[in-house]
């Protein structure tokens, strides 16, 4: 699984590359995603305005992606309503903080959670 990464904090972003690289997913980044085949796209927002101006230049590159926006302004309720990422025309919501075992139930990733969550972004 190719998975781009759209995070602009640079810790946040090295901690979920770790995750992600735990459970085999090859990590693109903006600079590296232009003309590859994109499986997902976690997408940090600030908010839903931006979330809509973000998504369609994301979506006119990489169609067919799974889209997970991942938000501190998101809830836990949030990461469950599936009618709140449907309004948003995205497959995931991750509310900040969030667990390894939440990152890879939101792209989908069959693998093992180790028993110890990890720190949660």
């Amino acid at each position: 699984m190719r998975v781009l990464l759209v995070e602009r904090d640079s810790l946040q972003r090295e901690l979920i590359s770790e995750w992600l690289r735990e459970s085999g997913v090859q990590i693109l980044t903006e600079a590296t995603a232009h003309g590859a085949e994109v499986d997902a796209i976690l997408i940090d927002v600030t908010c839903q305005q931006q979330a809509h101006e973000t998504l369609a230049s994301w979506r006119s590159a990489h169609p067919r992606a799974a889209i997970v926006l991942a938000s501190g302004r998101f809830s836990r309720s949030d990461m469950a309503n599936d009618a709140m990422a449907a309004r948003l025309g995205v497959t995931r919501i991750l509310a900040k903080p969030f667990t390894r075992k939440d990152l890879w139930a939101a792209l989908n990733l069959r693998t093992t959670c180790p028993s110890s969550p990890g720190r949660p972004v």
